[in-house]
């Protein structure tokens, strides 16, 4: 794999970010991936969630749940602003807070990636939700004495009532991706250990490379190349996450060159791989 110099990630100081967008674009606009974990509310406008390999139509109330390792963008339909609330935060400032049973982040851990990360929200659940979420941005955005500490409660109230959500409402909402791009990204998916250029996704899959990028790009908003990239990286991710050598990890995710995989990797994620694996391995 090449690199492109694309910033993938979101910059994301502290433990805890949240705020109201209303704009026809979002800060980072292709497929990403970051460390952090993602409450994304959905309250007006035209788009579609993507995330991993599935695409939905959204509408006022849908929540996606996005954890560490999953690829997402949001993909708006009109040239018109959409409306969107985000909480954004560091997985380990919870852990203190989960109990035997009370796992705060069961939604986003306790299910396979990209499947089951839609959950709709009523209006009655919508309004408690936006008081807690105001709340929460208040205290970020206008520090005082335990300001952080407030933060932390609204962000443990925000969990349990998402969770609770989750286990009630999580969506079995059809994905609108076609067959052929199913097929594709099911193929990334088992073969992240190889190279994959376009051209072998689609002999692999007969159809004709200049089709499937074309369909690709207008199903997904994004391209190939960077699905993949960004598929490797996740999967680098993990396992440095899981204590795998910096070499064996490159090879693994079929970067078959290790200064570029080296580069690309910083390139997505802001660290260099040795040292993401040594900050892992100290939160873990």
């Amino acid at each position: 794999m090449g690199i492109k110099h694309a910033q993938y990630y979101q910059v994301f100081d502290g433990d805890i970010l949240a705020g109201i967008g209303n704009s026809p674009i979002s800060p980072t606009r292709d497929f990403h991936i970051h460390d952090h974990y993602e409450i994304f509310l959905f309250l007006g406008g035209k788009v579609n969630g993507f995330v991993d390999q599935y695409s939905y139509p959204l509408q006022r109330g849908d929540v996606l749940l996005f954890n560490s390792h999953e690829i997402h963008k949001i993909i708006n339909l009109s040239p018109e602003p959409y409306e969107r609330l985000t909480i954004h935060f560091r997985a380990p400032l919870v852990y203190p807070f989960c109990t035997a049973g009370t796992n705060l982040l069961a939604c986003f851990q306790n299910r396979r990636p990209g499947e089951h990360n839609l959950a709709q929200m009523g209006e009655p659940m919508l309004t408690a939700y936006m008081e807690l979420s105001a709340r929460l941005i208040d205290a970020l955005k206008h520090p005082k004495y335990g300001s952080e500490v407030l933060a932390l409660t609204y962000l443990i109230q925000i969990l349990v009532l998402v969770n609770e959500l989750y286990s009630r409402t999580r969506s079995s909402v059809p994905s609108i991706i076609s067959s052929h791009i199913e097929s594709a990204m099911s193929y990334i998916d088992n073969h992240l250990h190889l190279s994959l250029p376009l051209e072998q996704i689609a002999g692999e899959l007969n159809v004709d490379k200049y089709y499937l990028s074309h369909m690709f790009k207008q199903q997904t908003g994004g391209t190939i190349y960077r699905y993949v990239l960004l598929k490797k990286i996740a999967l680098a991710k993990q396992l440095l996450s899981a204590g795998t050598s910096v070499s064996d990890t490159c090879y693994l995710s079929g970067f078959n060159d290790y200064a570029n995989f080296i580069r690309t990797f910083k390139n997505i994620t802001g660290l260099p791989p040795g040292k993401y694996g040594r900050q892992t391995e100290k939160k873990g």
